[in-house]
């Protein structure tokens, strides 16, 4: 995030402008979050799309295997490469997806310690505000009794 500029307010930062910056921090990680789970659904459709093509291209051999025996080394070895190809692609796949799942875990610590943060901190102002609102009333109070 960029430098963000509190609002000032009497004894220390704004609450409204802390919390709203807080909140629009919230926002930001939530969407990164969610970006990151699209892209391992992305992934995870692709990978099923992969396992789909590869089903394809057995039942396929099967049958040409069948028509045309004087080939069917060629399609042996075509097979073999197709299915290191995929199986390629599968493996960078799962590793994609494994590194995403680790960031988004690692993300939603983040969230998490944020939140608790933000907790703290909505705690410690409503807290301030409290203490603040009883010295300016005993204070009115005590104007009122000197009168």
């Amino acid at each position: 995030m960029s430098t963000y500029k509190f609002a000032r307010a009497f004894r220390g930062f704004k609450p409204s402008s802390v919390i709203e910056y807080l909140n629009n921090l919230e926002k930001t990680y939530e969407k990164e979050i969610k970006e990151k789970q699209e892209t391992i659904v992305e992934l995870q459709r692709e990978n099923e799309e992969l396992k789909k093509k590869l089903s394809k291209l057995e039942e396929e051999f099967s049958k040409l295997s069948e028509q045309k025996i004087k080939i069917a080394e060629l399609l042996i070895i075509a097979q073999e490469k197709a299915e290191s190809i995929v199986s390629k692609a599968i493996e960078e796949g799962e590793n994609k997806k494994k590194a995403l799942l680790e960031e988004i875990e690692e993300h939603e610590k983040t969230l998490q310690g944020l939140k608790e943060e933000i907790k703290r901190i909505k705690s410690e102002l409503q807290s301030v505000i409290s203490k603040f609102e009883n010295e300016t009333g005993n204070k009115g109070e005590e104007e009122e009794s000197s009168d």
